[in-house]
């Protein structure tokens, strides 16, 4: 079964005696696909969330962030619930574009990115704008996005990083957030790390598995 979108979403419904809670869609990054969230999403599923997938159709933020919006929306209106998203790397930003500039605050419980980098990235200098070259710490897209309140809403917002990932401050968010760090995790294997499922999990549980740092907005 599955819910098709213009992002090719994919749902999986919560395993049978399973508690049932507000349902969660998973938002992959860079160059990637759902199939890194394959564990996590069975992992999720066992705990009573439905699931969602989100299959993106090239790497432009803004593109991304209008899939997200159409899946979000829909599976709101679908279970009449407020939504939790969890993003990996550029996912973390598309989902923060969605939240911030589309409406998307008014959908999502919670907001949770793994590895995303909330203030940009060097590296992504080096790729063409629409390629992920909108992550570049000094692109137009992060300017904005990092404009004003980082954390707008009432929904809560979780930061998990590896600490291979880049500085934690560049993972923080102003406002107020709960960060968790997990040691020695591969970038690209977040996603199905058993650390970082269960440090979702228990986000979503609506437990902070970090800290909890209120920063002035820049």
């Amino acid at each position: 079964m599955g819910l098709l979108t213009p992002g090719s979403a994919t749902a999986g419904t919560p395993e049978r005696g399973a508690r049932h809670h507000s349902p969660v869609v998973l938002v992959h990054g860079w160059m990637s696909s759902s199939l890194p969230f394959l564990a996590m999403n069975v992992s999720l599923r066992q705990a009573g969330y439905p699931v969602y997938m989100i299959d993106f159709p090239g790497q432009d933020n803004l593109v991304n962030a209008a899939v997200v919006a159409e899946v979000v929306d829909r599976v709101a209106a679908r279970h009449r619930s407020r939504v939790h998203v969890v993003g990996h790397s550029m996912g973390g930003l598309s989902t923060r574009h969605y939240i911030k500039f589309m409406g998307g605050a008014r959908h999502v419980e919670q907001y949770v990115s793994m590895g995303s980098p909330q203030y940009g990235s060097v590296e992504a200098c080096l790729l063409p704008e629409s390629g992920g070259g909108q992550m570049c710490h000094t692109s137009r897209f992060m300017a904005r996005l990092n404009s004003g309140d980082d954390t707008p809403g009432p929904l809560r917002y979780t930061t998990i990083r590896s600490t291979l990932d880049v500085p934690a401050r560049a993972t923080w968010l102003d406002g107020g957030a709960c960060f968790h760090d997990i040691p020695g995790v591969p970038h690209a294997l977040e996603p199905a790390s058993a650390a970082f499922i269960a440090a979702v999990r228990e986000t979503l549980s609506g437990t902070c598995p970090g800290r909890f740092v209120a920063l002035p907005p820049t």
